[in-house]
């Protein structure tokens, strides 16, 4: 299923935050100088029907902005897979593998999760926030070296807090026990960042804090509230029990930036 045009439009918005943005027929190439161990702040999108588009135009376009910036990996996902374009045909031929979400879309209602935490918007998160923010970044099944951390944190706190992103923090006996962020643009609103710490798990800390995030971006009047979850995944079962339903696959590839 081809995804909304207000999802279409809010993922433009998005990439047109980083430094470099280059709209492209089949999508979008974006760098960011600022940012290079990043891969999604490096990378090619593909968010348009553009089933003829193939993986050499891709990387003639992507690769010498890369290098231009230092990035270190080649990134390129594809927001709806079906039916695939040649670029990710050629790609699987080349033998990559790629991550592989589901992109989720809210339907409703909202639910009323059974939890003993309780969730406040994070206004002006301070450096206490932060340190628990750093030290989150390496909860979600990937192991991040302190550099590519570091960027992270700055990329938040320097380009996506100014740009409007909402945190909401969840908590129990009396400490920050998780939190998930929304992202509001062009009309809708981007659910992510998802993460309980190992010792809160199992109390409702995730569906209050998302459930939180979408009665706030509903609210605001979005048009669509949605995120990705590994497909399969423990997460996207826990997002179905909160409302949201599967409505396309999403596919990334990333591989380190062969020498010139």
């Amino acid at each position: 299923m081809a995804i909304p045009d207000s999802i279409r439009a809010f993922w433009y918005e998005a990439e047109a935050l980083n430094e470099t943005f280059v709209r492209m027929p089949w999508g979008v190439v974006v760098t960011d100088a600022r940012y290079p161990l990043i891969y999604d702040a490096n990378h090619a999108g593909v968010f348009e029907d553009a089933p003829d588009v193939d993986l050499a135009e891709i990387r003639s376009e992507l690769e010498p902005r890369l290098r231009a910036v230092r990035a270190t990996h080649e990134h390129i996902e594809f927001i709806d897979t079906a039916p695939p374009p040649r670029a990710l045909r050629d790609l699987v031929r080349e033998g990559a593998r790629p991550t592989e979400d589901v992109l989720m879309l809210f339907e409703g209602p909202p639910a009323d999760p059974v939890t003993d935490a309780w969730v406040e918007e994070v206004v002006r998160p301070d450096a206490t926030f932060w340190d628990f923010y750093r030290r989150s970044r390496n909860e979600f099944g990937e192991t991040f070296v302190p550099e590519v951390v570091d960027q992270m944190v700055a990329r938040d706190r320097e380009v996506y807090v100014p740009a409007g992103l909402r945190i909401f923090a969840g908590y129990r006996r009396d400490a920050i026990a998780g939190f998930t962020s929304l992202m509001p643009l062009a009309g809708s609103g981007y659910i992510d960042n998802v993460v309980t710490l190992p010792e809160h798990r199992n109390h409702g800390v995730a569906s209050a804090t998302v459930t939180a995030a979408v009665v706030a971006a509903r609210a605001s009047g979005a048009r669509a509230v949605f995120l990705f979850a590994q497909e399969g995944g423990g997460a996207a079962r826990l997002y179905q029990r909160l409302g949201f339903r599967v409505l396309t696959r999403a596919m990334g590839f990333t591989r380190p930036l062969p020498s010139a």
